[in-house]
């Protein structure tokens, strides 16, 4: 790794060369003391871990000082469902559906019917309503024998749920 330009290295620690002081407080971890500024002491201490600011002793302030880059840091997201998401989504419509044969209602009514939110499940009314229409998910219902349409009534967008007379 490339160090940081000794410019830029007393930038980010409230110095300019140009207003640099001849005597400043050096800072390492278990210890402080006043020294020169000139090029040969700047180097010397620097490469010793001496920092001009102690907000660099710590560790990972530090390397972003001497280095100019970040380390890298792991983020770990949350699993995806891997593919089974319309099939979990049509098994929990037909279980909120129960032993009827229609059901109409806004995707609100829906998504507290199907006490949705769970893992792999949509996490809001609007979402369950695009992921209903999705064609996976409707394929997945027509294998349990539902269908899916939408429909408007008094300004309100309806869902409606019926099951196949062949079913």
């Amino acid at each position: 790794m490339e160090r940081t330009k000794k410019h830029d290295w007393l930038i980010a620690q409230g110095y300019r060369t140009s207003t640099l002081p001849p005597v400043v407080t050096w800072y390492t971890k278990d210890r402080e003391l006043k020294g020169r500024t000139d090029d040969y002491t700047l180097g010397l201490y620097r490469s010793k871990g001496f920092v001009l600011d102690r907000k660099f002793l710590d560790p990972q302030l530090w390397h972003e000082l001497e280095y100019g880059v970040r380390r890298s840091v792991v983020t770990v997201a949350p699993p995806e469902h891997s593919g089974t998401t319309p099939k979990r989504l049509a098994r929990a419509i037909r279980r909120a559906m129960g032993e009827r044969d229609f059901w109409e209602g806004t995707p609100s009514e829906l998504f507290a019917l199907m006490g949705a939110g769970n893992w792999g499940m949509p996490k809001s009314p609007a979402r369950l309503s695009t992921e209903v229409m999705k064609p996976q998910v409707t394929d997945a219902l027509r294998l349990h024998g539902i269908g899916v349409a939408r429909r408007r009534s008094n300004g309100k967008r309806l869902l409606q749920l019926s099951r196949s007379v062949d079913a």
